[in-house]
């Protein structure tokens, strides 16, 4: 999952773009794509989230519409992740469990990418708030994914009827 939208970047707001919030669209927007993925039966044991405050607003607002509790901070999903490091975090799940992982472009598309086309040939677009879904066989790494869903924020609030 993608953050919501957070704005453009302002350095004298936000110095730091880390610390950039999402906006009030985003927030609005993204609760009712959490509604929309929680009506649909979109599930998860654990989620995931990058540590820069709008993935980490947008982690929190799907937990709070699933009423599970705090999402998992890690940088393996943050501005400079790489899939080695998202890997390396997910090996402990078990066979049967996933993840909902919160991050940011252009890591997320590039991650798909890897994980159902060896070589990374594969051009996928991760709008804010969008939704990829990819199973594994085994644990994630290079090929071992099948895209089984990727939707977009408006499709997912149509879908779902929100």
């Amino acid at each position: 999952m993608r953050h919501a939208d957070a704005g453009d970047a302002d350095p004298r707001r936000w110095p730091d773009d880390r610390d950039r919030p999402l906006s009030d669209e985003g927030r609005a927007e993204h609760r009712l794509v959490a509604q929309a993925l929680r009506r649909m039966g979109v599930s998860f044991d654990r989620l995931l989230s990058s540590p820069l405050v709008r993935a980490r607003q947008t982690a929190a607002i799907t937990a709070e519409v699933y009423g599970g509790g705090e999402p998992e901070l890690t940088e393996a999903l943050g501005d400079r992740a790489t899939p080695e490091a998202l890997f390396g975090r997910l090996r402990d799940l078990g066979r049967d469990q996933t993840a909902l992982c919160v991050g940011h472009e252009p890591f997320l598309s590039g991650l798909a990418a890897l994980l159902i086309a060896p070589a990374g040939r594969v051009r996928i677009e991760v709008l804010k708030s969008g939704v990829l879904v990819i199973d594994c066989d085994g644990h994630p790494a290079p090929g071992a994914g099948t895209l089984a869903l990727h939707l977009r924020p408006r499709e997912l609030i149509r879908l779902a009827g929100t």
